[in-house]
Parts: C-alpha cells; sequence; structure tokens
C-alpha cells in the first residue's frame, strides 16, 4: 500500500489526473456518472484485476474561489490524497471509496468553510482504464461572517467579515428572524446555537447552517427546554466541549448543566446528564454566568467573586464539590469580576467585567493552580464608560471583538491587548462598526473558530 498526494491550483473548476502503466483495458470510466455512494463499483470488471494491473484516476473539483486547494482522500489497495503535486505513476488497480474532506480560506478576520460532495463515492480502477472523480465543493453559509443576537426585532445578525476590516456604519448582511438571544455558540457543522430570548420561548435553539445565509424567518430545526431548571432568568451562557456536549449556566440556580451531545439531535424537553451545583453567590454578584473550556477540557465559570475551574477529570458526574481552583484577579486599583470568558491561542484567558467596563487577561501560568488563589491581572483594558460589555470572541487575526454600547460592537487589535488602560483614559478599540441593525450587550462568535482555540468549532480541531 501507498500514500500519493498532489496539488491543484484552481480557477473555478479544476481537472487533476493520477497516471499509471495501462493494463489490457483502455475503457474510460466517469465515475461522476454512475451512481451515489452505497451502489456497485463501476469501472473495470467489478474489480476482478490482477494484483500487477493499474490505471488512471481523473479527479475534477468545482466550487473553490481561485487559491484554495481541494481534499480529497481515495481508500483502495493504494491509499490517494489528492492535495499535492503529480504526476503519479503505478496506482495498483482494485476498489476505491472516495471521500471530499473539508477546506477553508484564509481571512484576517474569519474564513470561508468549504464542504464537498462527490456524484459517487465507490468504483473500481481496472485494466489500464480512466476513472473521473467528480467533486463540488459549496461554501457553508454560516461561515465568513460575525454573529450576534440584535436584542432588536431580527433577533440574530451576520457581519460578513469583508465589513468588518475598518471603522463604518454598516447594516449587518443577514438578519434572521427567530427566536436567539443571550448567548450564542456554534457546532463543527456550523450550526448556530442560541438560547431563547423571552421566558415563552425555548431555552435553546439550533438554526441550521444552510438557513443562515440570506435575510428572513429561520425556524430552528432542533429546539428545547430543561424543565428542571425553573428560576428565572434561567439561563446566561452556552459552550459546547470538545465532545460536542452542551453545557448551559444558570446563575439563579447556581449550577452549570450538560446536555449530553446525542440528546442535541431531537427537539423536546432535555434531562442533564451532569450538574456541576452549588455554585451559590455569597454576595450581590451572580454566579454562573460565562462559561469557557481551556485546551485541556477543563471547566471555566465566571460571574462570581472569584474564577472558578472544574477539572476535565470530574466532568463525567454530577458534582456539588468546590471548584478546582477559585482564582480571584485584580489590577493596580480594585478586584475584577470575570463575567464572560474567553481563551486566546496561548492559553491564556480572556474576562470581561461588565461593572468596570474593562476586559482583563490572566496568564496561563496562573491558570493550572488549586484551592482559592490570588492573581493579577497580566491586562486589564478599560473601555468607555458607556460600553455593556458581553461574551467575547477573539478572530483569525488574534483580535478580540466585544459588544460595546447601542448600536456599536468594537475590535481590540492585537497591540491594543498588549497595553492596560485605565476608567481616566480608556482604549478606543481600533475598529468600531455602528450599525442600526444591533441594540446593546451583545455576545458575539465566529464561524469558524480560529485555529488554536479550545473551542468545539475551530477549524483545524483545536
Amino acid at each position: 500500500m501507498m500514500r500519493l498526494r498532489f496539488l491543484v491550483p484552481l480557477v473555478g473548476f479544476a481537472s487533476f489526473s493520477i497516471f499509471a502503466a495501462a493494463c489490457s483495458n483502455d475503457k474510460v470510466v466517469d465515475v461522476g456518472a454512475a451512481g451515489a455512494a452505497g451502489q456497485a463499483p463501476v469501472g473495470g470488471a467489478g474489480g476482478a484485476c490482477t494484483t500487477a494491473a493499474t490505471g488512471t484516476v481523473v479527479v475534477e473539483a468545482s466550487g473553490l474561489p481561485d487559491g484554495v486547494m481541494p481534499d480529497v482522500s481515495i481508500a483502495g489497495p493504494d491509499m490517494l490524497d489528492a492535495t499535492d503535486t503529480g504526476p503519479l505513476e503505478k496506482v495498483q488497480a482494485g476498489d476505491y471509496t472516495v471521500t471530499v474532506n473539508r477546506v477553508f480560506d484564509a481571512d484576517p478576520i474569519v474564513r470561508t468553510v468549504f464542504d464537498g460532495t462527490v456524484e459517487a463515492a465507490n468504483f473500481s480502477l481496472c485494466d489500464g482504464a480512466t476513472a473521473t472523480v467528480k467533486v463540488t465543493y459549496t461554501a457553508i453559509p454560516s461561515s465568513n461572517k460575525l454573529w450576534m443576537p440584535t436584542a432588536l426585532d431580527n433577533e440574530l445578525a451576520g457581519f460578513a467579515s469583508s465589513q468588518l476590516g475598518v471603522s463604518a456604519t454598516k447594516a449587518a448582511q443577514v438578519a434572521i428572524h427567530g427566536p436567539g438571544s443571550k448567548s450564542v455558540a456554534f457546532d463543527k457543522d456550523g450550526n448556530l446555537w442560541a438560547l431563547g430570548p423571552t421566558d415563552g420561548d425555548n431555552m435553546v435553539a439550533r438554526f441550521p447552517a444552510a438557513m443562515l445565509g440570506a435575510s428572513g424567518p429561520v425556524e430552528p430545526d432542533v429546539s428545547f427546554n430543561v424543565p428542571a431548571i425553573t428560576c428565572v432568568p434561567a439561563l446566561a451562557s452556552i459552550a459546547f466541549d470538545a465532545d460536542g456536549n452542551l453545557w448551559l449556566s444558570s446563575p439563579c440556580g447556581g449550577e452549570v448543566d450538560r446536555i449530553a451531545a446525542a440528546d442535541l439531535k431531537t427537539a423536546g424537553d432535555k434531562i442533564a446528564d451532569v450538574a456541576i451545583s452549588g455554585l451559590v453567590a455569597d454576595n450581590s454578584l451572580p454566579d454562573a454566568e460565562g462559561i469557557a473550556f481551556d485546551h485541556d477540557g477543563n471547566l471555566w465559570v465566571g460571574g462570581g467573586a472569584a474564577l472558578r475551574r472544574f477539572d476535565a477529570a470530574r466532568l463525567g458526574d454530577s458534582s456539588a464539590d468546590p471548584a478546582d481552583l477559585e482564582l480571584s484577579v485584580k489590577d493596580s486599583l480594585a478586584a475584577l469580576v470575570g463575567n464572560n470568558l474567553a481563551f486566546d491561542k496561548a492559553g491564556n484567558l480572556w474576562a470581561t467585567d461588565f461593572a468596570a467596563n474593562a476586559v482583563f487577561e490572566v496568564a496561563a501560568a496562573d491558570l493550572g493552580q488549586t484551592g482559592s488563589k490570588n492573581a493579577v491581572a497580566e491586562r486589564s483594558i478599560t473601555i468607555s464608560v458607556t460600553a455593556l460589555l458581553s461574551q467575547p470572541a477573539f478572530d483569525d487575526g488574534n483580535g478580540l471583538w466585544l459588544g460595546l454600547d447601542v448600536g456599536r460592537i468594537g475590535r481590540l487589535s492585537p497591540a491594543q491587548l498588549g497595553v492596560s488602560s485605565t476608567a481616566a483614559k480608556p482604549t478606543t478599540p481600533a475598529v468600531v462598526i455602528k450599525s442600526s441593525s444591533i441594540d446593546s450587550e451583545l455576545p458575539i462568535a465566529f464561524y469558524p473558530a480560529p485555529a488554536g482555540l479550545p473551542l468545539y468549532h475551530s477549524i483545524p480541531a483545536p
């Protein structure tokens, strides 16, 4: 068995071949004209070739922009990856299965992701025959956009990456009429998950990626309640772990609940299979607000006087035991409260302090402790006094996006993230997008998440 690789530049449509010495048959087999996956292979004599026979495979790919390469795996007697240069010789005859892998472009804010389909997933190569594999790529509609609830009639808004490079006044490229607010998260397929905006809506709703390319009404294809959560406001934040389980934070209940990945495929009432409880505030601060996972799969919970870490090893079972780490953070002036959380590529934890209109960084070196500890923020950046900071998100260029105030979102550049500021001289984000499409206190999410972030929808996976 051998592994063969080749690379092809694309201009809308490309074809590329694997060349090999002929057997006794000169037939050409168009795999794209054959049946779908699961049907009988085509070409040759049903795979009845000698082990010495070789042939030619042509892969034709369409739908990709210039500079984006296909990724096609062809498995059989030889293992072929259509991504590198050829020509390639002596491809062994026999039965093959084609798999089309997801690809993506480059973008300074958020990339476009392309999924591919093959017209026929099985073929046989025999006796000098040429088999043509036809692959079509299409962009995932939710990709290449910044997403947020709007707090307006258009409940979910998507701003294209091309709208986000410089400060400007913009209308959202996509305005979705659907029940989503408070917190948003993506799964690996680009489906958008959101909390329901009112007590009359289901607690959680999933909006299919295929429906997020154009404005208009969109009905969730999956939505559910968790009847065991009865307090109000029921939920504050959602986050996926690395296994695709969905975690929900309940400030009023003082707990974080897990809905198993297998249970997310259908609508209807759900029962949490794991509950981390006992997160009850002993002061006026809400507990169990923002949640996030680090590179080791540990669960971090914000909202109280301390950031709390619950280690991955204990997340398979319900527990009311104390956190493995309770980290109290301050800057040079005062204690900080981390309401909503995000990790950067280096493993540093960033949190928003709603009351202080600030975003602060806790160095990765401070995050591995146990027990009750104190830490000094590596950076503490104060935004305008009018800011109403919610769930932040890092982009592909290592900038941090935040909802600011009514009708404004902003990006702190990597350079700005390296310099602390105070209320006396606050930081103005390097990019500020003004829009009548949105209101305020808005969480932000990108699909795909940048490579290297500990997020379920990072591409490539962390």
